[in-house]
């Protein structure tokens, strides 16, 4: 049903006047006419009594006049959220992060929201290989990850992480021999298959370091890495923005090199149009 058949409905109801209510709907008593007759034609009913005094709701009408009157609101309520969807000042963002940016990303949200409090924010943790697959299936909004990125994702450099060695405050370690003191102690690695992205990254910082520790003991996560140091178990190498969440018995040792930092930025898929997001990417710009 034309919506604005419905308008018309309730504003000559609310004017019972045909002069007037087309006044109002700048429209001609004509038009306003016709349209009445179709409503009227679609619902099989008859809406008002004509007289010489105007126009008055018949039985019908009345029953019918609360629910018009709902039905409208409800419509105009849609067409503001729509237009607050369009501008980006409405809506919901679904965000990724890892623990690069376990402090970083809850900011940036915090300061989007302050602006725009009536978008609804998920906030999920991901490893990276699946953060960047979720965008480009669609399923996040935006991503906070590692750089680079391939097509159809961009991205917008923010601040920057390292790989670290963590070990356990008690042990031993000469920092200007570095790796043989570390020979000393089990290397505790990374589940290749839980953490590809990061894996690949370490693979590539010990090539250039030109060394071959031997992995002891696997975990599955970050954190299970920490605990594993934390009992003694031997050392891990790890963002060194993992500090922040690990134990305080853990010692971070930032690693130096060509592959050893990375950027880390705000990610999404190009391919999809989303005034929300595009709402967010400018806050972060700004």
């Amino acid at each position: 049903m034309d919506i604005d058949l419905l308008r018309t409905f309730c504003q000559l109801a609310e004017d019972k006047n045909f002069r007037v209510a087309s006044q109002h709907l700048y429209i001609t008593q004509s038009a306003l006419t016709k349209k009445i007759q179709r409503l009227e034609e679609n619902l099989n009913v008859a809406l008002f009594d004509r007289g010489r005094h105007g126009a008055e709701l018949t039985p019908m009408g009345k029953v019918l006049l609360p629910e018009a009157k709902r039905v409208l609101k409800g419509f105009e309520s849609f067409q503001r959220l729509a237009s607050f969807v369009a501008e980006g000042t409405s809506g919901h963002l679904n965000i990724g992060f890892g623990i690069s940016s376990f402090h970083e990303a809850p900011n940036y949200i915090a300061k989007f929201k302050q602006e725009f409090p009536n978008v609804h924010v998920t906030l999920n943790d991901y490893p990276s290989h699946k953060l960047v697959e979720e965008l480009r299936l669609g399923q996040l909004q935006l991503g906070f990850d590692r750089l680079p990125v391939e097509a159809p994702l961009k991205a917008i450099p923010l601040f920057s992480d390292r790989l670290a060695i963590a070990i356990h405050e008690e042990e031993k370690i000469n920092l200007d021999n570095l790796w043989a003191s570390l020979s000393h102690y089990n290397y505790l690695g990374l589940s290749q298959s839980k953490n590809p992205t990061l894996n690949k990254h370490i693979a590539t910082y010990l090539w250039e370091a030109k060394q071959r520790p031997v992995v002891v003991e696997e975990a599955h996560d970050l954190i299970t890495a920490l605990a594993l140091v934390s009992a003694r178990l031997g050392y891990t190498i790890i963002p060194a923005s993992v500090a922040r969440i690990s134990q305080p018995q853990i010692r971070f040792i930032p690693l130096t090199g060509e592959h050893a930092e990375w950027s880390v930025g705000l990610l999404w898929n190009s391919d999809i149009t989303d005034p929300v997001r595009e709402a967010f990417i400018r806050k972060v710009e700004s």
